[in-house]
């Protein structure tokens, strides 16, 4: 998370009021071989904390799209492996997008 937080100070720091940020990214989750279950959410980094971060250094969430991913990202094999295992995909990533204030 520090990486993200000093890049957006900096994008912040570089920019003129009124500017916007674009930024594409998904849940990030220990899902690849654990069951939903199982997984510990003081693990992951969501889309809130992101959200959180851009308020934090001087932006302002203006619009929030989904992106689907193509279908064709996971084979059959894979989705049953999931399946059988309970395992939570990730099928999209969020646009955040944010205005410089």
């Amino acid at each position: 998370m520090q990486f993200f937080t000093r890049f957006f100070e900096l994008a912040h720091e570089n920019t003129r009021p009124g500017a916007i940020l674009a930024f594409l990214n998904a849940d990030w989750r220990d899902f690849e071989s654990t069951p939903a279950k199982k997984e510990s959410p003081d693990h992951a980094i969501t889309l809130f904390d992101f959200h959180r971060l851009l308020s934090e250094t001087g932006w302002k969430l203006t619009h929030r799209i989904e992106c689907p991913l193509s279908s064709e990202r996971l084979s059959g094999t894979q989705v049953k492996n999931m399946q059988d295992k309970r395992i939570l995909g990730t099928v999209s990533r969020t646009l955040l997008i944010a205005k410089h204030i």
